[in-house]
């Protein structure tokens, strides 16, 4: 017997399916039984329990349970430090839910009814991303490693740039421009080995959070919606979630949470304002910012290095460090 949906093989994995409502949770037994191994439940406390004792690769969450809120299994999983991917699925969404949901790390928050095709193919990415994820484990356990052996920053770059190719290419050819600008700035400045060392590992480390983020937000082809942009500005908090346990400097970590912060102080996530932005981190947002410009990334538009770098000039003082605004349009061709 042929299954009910068609869709391409998909990769072999145990779900979950945490749903309190009898109808939706049959119909996804329905779609989802011919591929994969399903487990169901109605409360958080027995879909806790199972995911204790047996191998989960996705669960599918409701967020209103008979006894709690799907955001409670969410912050149960991660301390538990379960890796398990979240697929929300709930006729109660909310923005401020989403945005807790995104800042827990789920893969993809679907609202009901939920169209069959868009759920499967969901489900198929989130495994392939998994199966990349999991692959790249030995690189990130080796970038851990390197770093905690003292080793220069050069020898962790090839890590990083690993990790952020395989979420996504754009990422990495982001990071290596970012990383470029800062250093050129870098080279007209009196800055230390030391300080130089923690602008090339931010610039390449400033949205590692962005791993977290739905691929769909991630896609310059996309049109993002108000509630697109507030959930991708959580990238920062995520970032520094994901290397709270590498000891790197501490100005490597403000640069990872703090690099859209604004010398205005209209920025985020903590609006913080002119010195209070740590200088490396004013370094590697000029360098983001430009690059920015020229991409045609984000508010801007596509420019040539003309008229970036007068852009650039005029966002001293607004978003950027008005002294390295203009010593940056001066030196850069």
């Amino acid at each position: 017997m042929n299954p009910p949906f068609a869709t391409p093989p998909l990769p072999h994995a145990n779900i979950l399916i945490v749903e309190d409502e009898e109808g939706p949770r049959e119909s996804l037994k329905l779609i989802l039984s011919p591929y994969y191994n399903l487990f169901t439940v109605d409360r958080a406390e027995v879909a806790l329990e199972i995911l204790k004792n047996q191998p989960i690769d996705i669960v599918t969450l409701d967020l209103k349970l008979p006894d709690g809120h799907g955001t409670d299994v969410l912050s149960s999983l991660r301390q538990m430090g379960n890796d398990v991917d979240v697929i929300i699925i709930t006729g109660y969404g909310t923005l401020q839910s989403a945005i807790d949901a995104i800042r827990h790390g789920v893969a993809a928050y679907i609202l009901k009814p939920f169209n069959v095709s868009e759920l499967l193919e969901i489900i198929q990415k989130t495994l392939e991303r998994r199966k990349r994820l999991c692959s790249l484990h030995d690189a990130i356990q080796a970038f851990g490693s390197l770093w905690t052996s003292d080793i220069d920053s050069q020898s962790a770059i090839p890590h990083i740039e690993t990790l952020l190719e395989a979420k996504h290419g754009d990422l990495l050819e982001h990071a290596k421009r970012v990383n470029f600008y800062a250093s050129l700035l870098a080279e007209h400045l009196n800055l230390s080995q030391t300080e130089r060392d923690i602008i090339h590992l931010g610039a390449y480390l400033h949205d590692i959070g962005k791993i977290g983020i739905h691929d769909r937000l991630l896609s310059r082809d996309s049109t993002l919606s108000n509630q697109d942009q507030e959930l991708l500005q959580c990238h920062p908090s995520i970032g520094l979630q994901m290397v709270a346990n590498i000891p790197f400097h501490q100005s490597v970590l403000d640069i990872i949470r703090h690099h859209h912060e604004r010398f205005d102080g209209s920025g985020f996530p903590d609006g913080l304002q002119g010195d209070a932005i740590s200088y490396p981190t004013r370094i590697v947002a000029l360098a983001n910012t430009f690059d920015n410009i020229i991409t045609g990334h984000g508010q801007w538009k596509g420019l040539p290095i003309p008229e970036a770098r007068e852009a650039i000039r005029l966002e001293g003082g607004k978003s950027l460090d008005p002294q390295l605004s203009d010593l940056f349009a001066k030196v850069v061709w």
